[in-house]
């Protein structure tokens, strides 16, 4: 994790895993100020790790859940070369339009005016012009290796749902929002389920900001950047999110 060669640490089988260790790790720093959530959620590869802060799994549980998920989706990249790219300005509906018929699906619906498509390199390509002609305000593709939450991601299924269906989960000290469909959980077998949907159907984070936003509106980030920061404050300019990317933010804003 602190090798200085980014592009093997990007690499889908070791940046998983590196992030999951990376965002636990400060969670543990933020517990011990007694800072404890009242609900949780994770974008995508950041549910694992909400699931370790909610005494869901332990974190040996979480680690060899995501070091599976991790490789199985890494062998559909090299499987299926894809692509993914985010789109701002343009509703969902009129994505999906120009998405049918083609392998191109939506993978996050991060905010009413960012929405991310996945699917293979050749029909990003092709629907990403369709959607500038459509009016879409600017396409942006992401720096990933993968189509993820996409149909891409698939035949990654069967093997995470074994290790899923095999490992113990417990009742959460708290609830924890599904990226699947945005609903607010504390049975093990239903977050289980949740789990195993989301590797290839799409991250309703604009829903499930807003589910936890019922809860609490005080937010706080976990994560090696602030990418969720920004979103979440496009969503309700209401919601307080601080962003602790390291053991210095946590000792600069908790006084640790």
């Amino acid at each position: 994790m602190f090798d200085d060669n980014e592009a093997i640490l990007r690499q889908t089988n070791y940046a998983q895993v590196a992030i999951y260790i990376h965002s636990c790790i400060i969670f543990d720093i933020i517990k011990n100020t007694n800072h404890i959530p009242t609900a949780v959620a994770g974008h995508s590869l950041g549910e694992f790790s909400a699931l370790y802060a909610n005494n869901t799994y332990t974190f040996e549980t979480g680690l060899k859940i995501v070091d599976i998920r991790a490789k199985a989706m890494h062998r559909c990249e090299k499987n299926n070369e894809g692509k993914m790219s985010a789109v701002l300005g343009m509703s969902k509906d009129k994505i999906i339009d120009i998405c049918n018929g083609t392998d191109t699906q939506i993978a996050n619906i991060n905010s009413n005016q960012q929405i991310v498509i996945s699917g293979s390199a050749e029909s990003i390509q092709s629907v990403s012009e369709k959607l500038k002609t459509n009016g879409a305000k600017r396409i942006i593709a992401l720096p990933v290796s993968g189509a993820f939450h996409s149909k891409l991601m698939s035949d990654a299924k069967p093997e995470l749902k074994k290790i899923i269906s095999n490992s113990t989960f417990n009742e959460p000290t708290v609830p924890i929002v599904s990226n699947f469909d945005a609903t607010l959980r504390s049975n093990p077998d239903d977050i289980k389920k949740a789990l195993i949907e989301q590797i290839d159907n799409p991250v309703l984070w604009l829903d499930s900001v807003k589910a936890l936003g019922e809860i609490n509106n005080d937010f706080i980030e976990i994560g090696p950047k602030k990418i969720l920061s920004g979103i979440i404050k496009k969503i309700d300019e209401l919601f307080h999110i601080s962003s602790f990317n390291s053991y210095n933010d946590v000792e600069e804003y908790l006084n640790v």
